[in-house]
């Protein structure tokens, strides 16, 4: 059995991982929950605030992503300790670091507004309830549009990840293989 933070043996295409096990565990629980929480809560907005699908989301997605922060915050630290090369190879390479950078800023500002802009106190599993924050009726309104914001930024770079990933498995350099769990 191997530890949880050991680096992934090398992936078939002969292209070394730089990610441990828990890196790669993390990426694709945030991938998940992120993509969940994009296409749910854009998708919602478009039913009737009554709609008990609506509700059931704007129930569920404060819960999911308020147990989801610590797991971001993990994956955040773990990226920042990272070894990393003290200058990027090229442009390319440049422009991928300052991307996931990006990406995580978008998604800690959509995680802390998500939390500031709740409007009432969330029961977290029907155990832990969490406080509503900000009780300024206009602080709210202007935080759920910051969130609104962040949320389609996040969503854009979402989509120019997924188009990067796409591309370099056209170009034959297997993005996914560093990204695969293997057992």
């Amino acid at each position: 059995m191997t530890l949880p933070n050991t680096p992934v043996p090398e992936p078939a295409s002969g292209e070394t991982s730089p990610y441990s096990r828990t890196r790669i565990f993390l990426h694709w629980l945030s991938a998940a929950v992120i993509l969940w929480a994009t296409f749910s809560g854009f998708g919602v907005a478009l039913l009737d605030e009554s709609d008990p699908f609506r509700q059931w989301v704007e129930s569920f997605n404060p819960q999911l992503t308020s147990l989801f922060i610590p797991f971001f915050a993990w994956r955040l630290w773990l990226a920042i300790k990272a070894p990393s090369p003290t200058t990027a190879k090229n442009v390319q390479a440049r422009l991928a670091s300052a991307a996931h950078k990006a990406i995580y800023a978008a998604v800690a500002g959509v995680l802390i507004t998500g939390v500031l802009m709740m409007s009432h106190p969330v029961m977290l599993l029907a155990l832990v309830p969490l406080p509503q924050l900000i009780h300024s009726k206009i602080a709210l309104m202007e935080l759920h549009e910051v969130h609104h914001v962040l949320c389609a930024v996040l969503a854009g770079l979402v989509a120019l990840h997924l188009a990067a990933v796409v591309l370099h498995q056209v170009r034959g350099k297997s993005v996914l293989g560093r990204m695969r769990r293997t057992v």
